[in-house]
């Protein structure tokens, strides 16, 4: 399997490793700045970014990975020490004195020149960890960045929808008062009539009240995700979704390969594989032979004995014996086993990339027709909003306002399907390990 194949690696790794610098002292600055007025889709792409709790999680994941990998590396410096050993000896050489000062001191110098593979295996596995935690976090910074594309439609949606519950309230309130009006002054209305009219309009009320209230809930659900948690914003701007919305729909056949080979998902399963594969190696050599080099530089109190060197240079050769051959079989083992639960993991992983595809074209294919539709309906709305204008000023009908809620309806409908279709584009995208494209400002 080739490692590092694949162009899209090299640049958003090199985004990743601009969050991850960032990350630790983002959210103090961050948390003092207010967000603008009115919020962009660009800038709540951006903030999400810096020091939401999802990818700090993704980051500490990545860092471990990375401190593994250092750790593993140091294990060919150099280990200095220095040794004190103050002491009080009878020797034997010397009968008529029981205790005399044997005292010494020196520094040692250390390193381990092979393990035979051992190390090299084990920092093959931590490497390929840290290409499945980049390509993790890849995928855990996309379906955020998603998630806050989907909140933050849904503040737009719910403010329209507070537009149509309110253009709905006032034609039933107008309704309603105008009939008990009509009722006092002309005894034109009945007083179930009356009670009709005035039970609409307190449904109307209550539909309008909810919406108002979703309005500031999903300001909440957007704050939530930007990782400001009480910072509402009253104002958002429509972004301009024509880079979704003009896209032709691909081709299934053409797409799911190209998909498999970049999808961060599938990638970060291919990466714990090959970890997975080098962990193997290692169990092999669990019993293999060290050489390591020693230099040792002594002072004694007393030097005056042949065998106390001021110097001493050793070359180490340490191999196993008996260390247990059931120590190593168990561990191979072990790491096959791995192996298997990662294949399946990363079989798996292809199989839901597959599925999700295939619903996602379909659901572009439906889509481009249900954004079709919507824009039909708020052509009709538009043309039936004027000309129910144009009776209202000459006086053949007593009001527009079904026509003015009817329109704003339509604007909803086509708003929401809108925006599904963007969110659609986006997981595709997110898929392909493509950038957001909304993140840069419109």
């Amino acid at each position: 399997m080739k490692r590092r194949s694949h162009a899209w690696s090299l640049a958003r790794l090199v985004v990743v490793g601009a969050t991850f610098t960032l990350a630790a002292n983002s959210y103090a600055q961050t948390a003092q700045t207010p967000l603008p007025e009115p919020l962009t889709l660009g800038t709540a792409l951006r903030v999400s970014l810096e020091s939401h709790p999802h990818i700090e999680l993704a980051q500490t994941q990545l860092r471990a990975a990375q401190i593994r990998l250092n750790q593993l590396e140091s294990a060919y410096g150099f280990d200095a020490f220095v040794e004190l050993q103050p002491r009080m000896a009878s020797r034997a050489s010397n009968p008529g004195v029981d205790f005399q000062n044997d005292s010494r001191y020196g520094v040692v110098l250390d390193k381990r020149i092979s393990d035979f593979g051992r190390t090299k295996n084990r920092i093959s596995a931590a490497q390929s960890e840290i290409e499945a935690r980049a390509a993790g976090l890849i995928a855990q910074q996309d379906q955020h960045l998603i998630q806050v594309m989907k909140r933050f439609f849904s503040v737009i949606l719910a403010d329209q929808a507070y537009q149509m519950y309110n253009e709905r309230l006032a034609i039933d309130f107008f309704r309603y008062s105008r009939a008990q009006e009509r009722r006092d002054r002309f005894e034109q209305f009945s007083d179930l009539e009356i009670a009709e009219k005035e039970a609409l309009y307190r449904k109307s009320y209550a539909a309008r009240h909810r919406a108002d209230l979703e309005r500031r809930q999903r300001r909440h659900e957007l704050a939530l995700a930007l990782g400001r948690p009480g910072d509402l914003s009253g104002q958002l701007q429509r972004p301009d979704l024509s880079e979704y919305l003009e896209r032709a729909v691909p081709d299934y056949a053409e797409l799911v390969d190209d998909i498999l080979a970049k999808s961060p998902v599938v990638l970060a399963r291919r990466r714990e594989l090959d970890a997975a594969e080098a962990t193997i190696e290692v169990a092999r050599k669990i019993n293999s032979p060290v050489l390591s080099f020693e230099f040792e530089a002594r002072e004694y109190y007393d030097a005056s004995f042949a065998s106390r060197d001021r110097y001493r240079a050793n070359l180490k050769f340490i191999a196993p014996i008996f260390n247990g051959t059931d120590r190593r079989d168990t561990e191979i083992a072990l790491a096959e086993n791995a192996v298997f639960q990662k294949r399946a993991e990363l079989l798996a992983a292809e199989f839901a990339v597959r599925e999700e595809v295939l619903s996602l074209l379909t659901d572009l294919q439906v889509g481009q027709a249900e954004i079709a539709a919507a824009k039909a309906q708020q052509t009709y709305q538009s043309y039936y909003q004027d000309r129910a204008r144009a009776m209202y000023e000459m006086e053949m009908s007593a009001d527009l306002g079904d026509a003015q809620a009817a329109a704003v309806e339509a604007m909803l409908d086509m708003s929401r399907a809108e925006f599904q279709q963007t969110l659609r584009w986006a997981r595709l995208d997110a898929l392909r390990a493509e950038p957001v494209v909304l993140i840069r400002e419109n």
